[in-house]
């Protein structure tokens, strides 16, 4: 497959921020955004079913909001984003979340990182650096290291951070995620556009601890991660491997 760089000078960029109940904390997080983004990168809010008031404080920041009828998930709200920004003819695309976790600073920086061209996809990582990183449980950090691991064997290219909320993409690899089926666009992704050729690579940034609402999983959502990811890396690896050996007979 050949892959078109894309000169990102003069381009215009859609952030795209998935929310569920994080009404308590979204209004800070949009306020620092609109204060220090440049003026080629936009924000979208993709409201994803709340039951309180993130709707509301997204709009008193005067930000765009998509509001979902119903509860998608994080990967469907992502792809909501992603479908809107398509159509509206931006060319690149950031993921960050709305918890205040993510610092507005570290998409600046990611956004540096990119603007050149030479990476279809950057990812934030708050494990690159032992400086940057968060704290965590420790059945939480063995299952980051084992997909971070996992992603590194089956690509020869070093992960930190496979888990990821804050990323930045081309509309190249946009696509791809859209015409795909994926689970939690984490792992599973990195190792399918690797595998496609997309030129992937990573950025330090620091994660604070979420102080305010819930998160996007459940309890249900943990206990399936590890399974519903494995299914997709092994279906996109048997893909992939079938493939090659299909165009070497």
């Amino acid at each position: 497959m050949e892959i078109i760089p894309l000169i990102i000078n003069s381009m215009k960029g859609l952030i795209i921020i998935p929310a569920y109940n994080e009404g308590p904390s979204i209004r800070p997080v949009l306020e620092q955004l609109h204060a220090c983004l440049p003026d080629e990168l936009d924000l979208v809010v993709v409201n994803d079913g709340s039951k309180d008031e993130t709707y509301t404080e997204v709009i008193n920041t005067g930000t765009k909001c998509l509001n979902l009828p119903c509860n998608l998930g994080y990967t469907g709200a992502l792809k909501s984003g992603l479908r809107y920004g398509i159509e509206e003819n931006y060319d690149f695309f950031g993921f960050m979340d709305a918890d205040g976790q993510h610092r507005p600073e570290d998409m600046l920086a990611l956004h540096n990182d990119f603007k050149n061209g030479e990476q279809d996809l950057i990812v934030g990582s708050r494990w690159l650096h032992q400086s940057t990183g968060q704290t965590s449980t420790a059945g939480r950090r063995i299952g980051m290291q084992f997909f971070s691991w996992l992603a590194q064997k089956l690509t020869d290219q070093k992960f930190s951070d496979t888990t990821s909320g804050m990323k930045m993409m081309n509309q190249n690899v946009a696509k791809e995620i859209l015409h795909k089926k994926f689970g939690d666009l984490h792992a599973e992704v990195l190792i399918y556009l690797h595998d496609r050729g997309y030129r992937i690579s990573e950025t330090p940034i620091i994660v604070h601890e979420r102080e305010t609402g819930t998160s996007m999983y459940s309890f249900n959502d943990a206990l399936l991660y590890p399974m519903k990811n494995l299914i997709f890396i092994a279906i996109f690896k048997l893909n992939s491997w079938t493939l090659k050996k299909v165009s070497s007979e």
